[in-house]
């Protein structure tokens, strides 16, 4: 069975957002999904992170969709993986570091402070949608434009302000 993994953002969890709402149109599109609590709360480690995808042993006919710090998390993966993947999708991603003033100083900028390994990258996923909000307060716009550009891929704007947590599920659905 074609599996969808859903990977959370930092500080953020499987039952929150729109990620269960997501599941179940998944589910009924015949995808066996995966939406598993990273490790971690506040302070994360990425090889850890990386680990989770790596047990879940995704394949050519599965998709993967990152929210926020799952976006380069995903494409660290893809860096390490040993068979491609059917489709990526993400969503308020970015691969560079963000200017957060956020109250939590340990912001894994490890994740994204050393470069991408692009060629790879691109092998590992038959497809990319990059989605990113014109007024996302965490992850700007310009972050958005910089992964698309990197993965040769459309960036997808969308309307809003609030990182995604909440998002139109036929943003995936529809480009499935």
């Amino acid at each position: 069975m074609k599996k969808a993994i859903i990977i959370h953002g930092w500080e953020s969890g499987p039952e929150e957002h729109w990620y269960q709402e997501e599941g179940k149109i998944l589910e009924n599109l015949g995808f066996e999904v995966h939406v598993p609590k990273m490790p971690g709360e506040s302070f994360v480690i990425e090889a850890e992170w990386i680990e989770v995808l790596m047990d879940l042993k995704p394949g050519a006919a599965d998709i993967l969709i990152g929210h926020s710090l799952g976006a380069p998390t995903i494409l660290r993966y893809l860096e390490k993986a040993t068979s491609p993947v059917g489709k990526v999708f993400l969503i308020a991603g970015f691969v560079s570091p963000l200017s957060l003033d956020y109250p939590n100083a340990e912001y894994p900028k490890h994740f994204v402070d050393r470069p991408f390994d692009w060629v790879t990258i691109k092998k590992n996923a038959k497809n990319f949608v990059v989605l990113n909000q014109n007024n996302d307060p965490w992850v700007n716009i310009e972050k958005g434009e910089e992964l698309a550009e990197r993965l040769g891929v459309l960036l997808t704007r969308v309307e809003g302000n609030n990182h995604f947590d909440t998002m139109d599920l036929e943003l995936i659905s529809e480009q499935l």
